[in-house]
This record gives C-alpha cells, sequence and structure tokens, in this order.
C-alpha cells in the first residue's frame, strides 16, 4: 500500500532504526573495490546511490548493501540453500542459512551450490580435456542474483536454493509484476526491477545490467548444454528449475558398446555415478579392464570423470545421442 499511494518501492522507504555507524566497513570497501572507487565516506556513498532519504536518512536498501547485521533489522533477508538426497525434499544431506549483506549472500550461495554439484572432465582433444559444470555456471549465477534484487522484501520467507539428484530450484518470495508473463521472460521484455535502489548497486558492482535479458541469458546458456529450463509461479513464490537431461543413447551409438558399458550406463542413471569400484562388482572383471571401458565412454562423451585419485567417479555426460 504503501508503494502504491507513495510511488516509492520497499528498498527505497527510511529505515528509522538503523544508524550510519551500524555500516560495516569490510562491506563497503568490498563495494568500492568491486566498482574501481577510491574510498569515500559511508555518506557520501550511500547518496551516489541513492540510498539516502531526502532528509539524509539510510534506506532499506543501505541496510541490506552496507549494514553490519542487516538480518538484526530485516530477519527473513536470508538465503536457504540445501542439497537433498534423491528427488524430493525428505533427507537433507547438507543445509547452509546465508546471512551477512547482499553481496556476501551472492558469493556464498554460489559456492553451497559449487560444493554440492559435479565438475566433469571431458576429454575433447582440443586440446586434451574441458571442465564440464552439471549446471552452467552462468544460469545459476544469474538466477540467484535476480531473486536477490527481485525478491519481495516485505514479504515472509526467504530465498531458496534446492538441490536434488536430476533439478536445481531457486525459490524467491514474490511473484512477478502485473505486465510481465511467464511467455515473456523467454523473450526481450523490459526491465522492471522491484527494489531498483539495490538493483542500481549490483549494476554498479558490474554484477547486472539494465536492459531486462536476464532470463534471456539463462535461457540461452540452459539451451547450449541441454538443460531444461522451467520459470514457475507457486504460491507466494517465483521458482527457476533447471532440469538436467535424461541420457539417451542412438542407436548407432549403442551398437559400439559392449554389454558391460551398457550396463555401467544403466547403473550410472540410476544411482547418478559409477565408481571404478562398482563397475568391477557389477561385471566381474579386471581393474585394468574397468579402466579401459570407462575411458572409452568418457572419450565418446558418454560419462564425465570427476575428481582424482580414489575419489574418481563417472557421471552422467552431456552428450546423449538423442534428447528429449
Amino acid at each position: 500500500m504503501v508503494e502504491a499511494t507513495t510511488g516509492r518501492t520497499w528498498d527505497a522507504l527510511p529505515s528509522e532504526n538503523f544508524p550510519l555507524k551500524e555500516a560495516s566497513k569490510e562491506y563497503i570497501q568490498d563495494f568500492q573495490k568491486r566498482v574501481g572507487q577510491a574510498q569515500v565516506p559511508v555518506q557520501t556513498l550511500l547518496k551516489n546511490l541513492s540510498l539516502l532519504t531526502n532528509d539524509g536518512k539510510p534506506c532499506n536498501g543501505a541496510v541490506l548493501l552496507f549494514g553490519r547485521n542487516p538480518q538484526q533489522f530485516f530477519p527473513e533477508a536470508q538465503v536457504k540453500c540445501a542439497r537433498f538426497a534423491g528427488t524430493t525434499s525428505i533427507r537433507f544431506l547438507d543445509e547452509m542459512t546465508i546471512e551477512g549483506n547482499l553481496l556476501n549472500q551472492l558469493e556464498n550461495a554460489l559456492k553451497f551450490v559449487a560444493r554440492n554439484t559435479q565438475r566433469g572432465i571431458r576429454i575433447t582433444g582440443r586440446p586434451e580435456r574441458e571442465t564440464i559444470p552439471e549446471y552452467p555456471d552462468a544460469a545459476i549465477r544469474e538466477a540467484v542474483i535476480n531473486a536477490i534484487c527481485h525478491r519481495d522484501y516485505a514479504a515472509v520467507g526467504t530465498i531458496q536454493v534446492r538441490i536434488y539428484d536430476d533439478r536445481l530450484e531457486v525459490w524467491n518470495p514474490g511473484t512477478l509484476p502485473s505486465n510481465l508473463t511467464i511467455e515473456s521472460l523467454f523473450r526481450e521484455h523490459p526491465s522492471l526491477p522491484r527494489n531498483p535502489k539495490i538493483a542500481l548497486a549490483f549494476h554498479r558492482a558490474r554484477l547486472i545490467e539494465h536492459w531486462g535479458t536476464g532470463t534471456l541469458r539463462i535461457a540461452e546458456a540452459c539451451d547450449r548444454v541441454g538443460i531444461k529450463l522451467e520459470f514457475l509461479l507457486e504460491p507466494g513464490f517465483f521458482m527457476v528449475r533447471f532440469v538436467k537431461p535424461e541420457l539417451r543413447i542412438s542407436p548407432s551409438e549403442e551398437q559400439k558398446l559392449n554389454e558391460r558399458q551398457r550396463k555401467a550406463l544403466e547403473y550410472a542413471r540410476k544411482h547418478g555415478h559409477i565408481t571404478n569400484r562398482d563397475y568391477q562388482k557389477l561385471c566381474d572383471i579386471s581393474s585394468r579392464q574397468v579402466l579401459k571401458d570407462l575411458i572409452d565412454l568418457v572419450e565418446k562423451g558418454l560419462l564425465i570423470k570427476d575428481g582424482k585419485g580414489r575419489a574418481v567417479k563417472y557421471a552422467l555426460g552431456q552428450k546423449n545421442g538423442m534428447r528429449d
């Protein structure tokens, strides 16, 4: 109602109980380093970012960007991350609640994703190998940034990053602006930030642009690697879902595999990966033959090598001959 009657967004409203002495020097210096700006007094910085009201009071956006402990003033301003076992939200393998300022939340959320998703090695011959993330880094980064910049901070709830065996989801409290639809996110559309003050700071820090192309970049990054992208509206939340492709092998590719390799792919599909020891037990063959078979599957792009030494495992590759 305040936004509708005053024309001011939530991040532009004055934070009455936040004194400037509560601003974090660490967060301010980090921001100035990102933008390549000389150190200036905190009041000057906030003024340059339009984070002060007409009477000189810090806005809500200033608290989230530079407050020493923003959750003291806005407890729901968090990012909750979880890695679940399987495809349901029943059993946790890892979880983390991220607080601090918004830039800190972004970096730590991305670290959580990197820790809980696979990065494989594909042998390409150009010159030798490339690193393949389970989900495209650029798309995940853009989705988390969008959630932080566009969430409804007046709503009860937190940003959530959920990782399952078959998908990754970013949940964001709030909904789309009334003049945007799910379909419009897949084509060119105007930039309509819910929190323009926060978005300006992220723009200055070279984390976003102001052209409304963020969702298009997410879609393009997913399309390049065969990840299915979904934008969904749930009660009180907007969600971005990344779905891994199911491994499919063309008939011609399948003919080139021996029975052991077919079993290995089926095992990796069921369990998410296969190790040398798994393969050896599965087919009752020598470790030398195991290595030969697995290397052949990696070279064909059907498996991706992940890890080193005894910890090495083989995940499903992006090449799948046929895709849904």
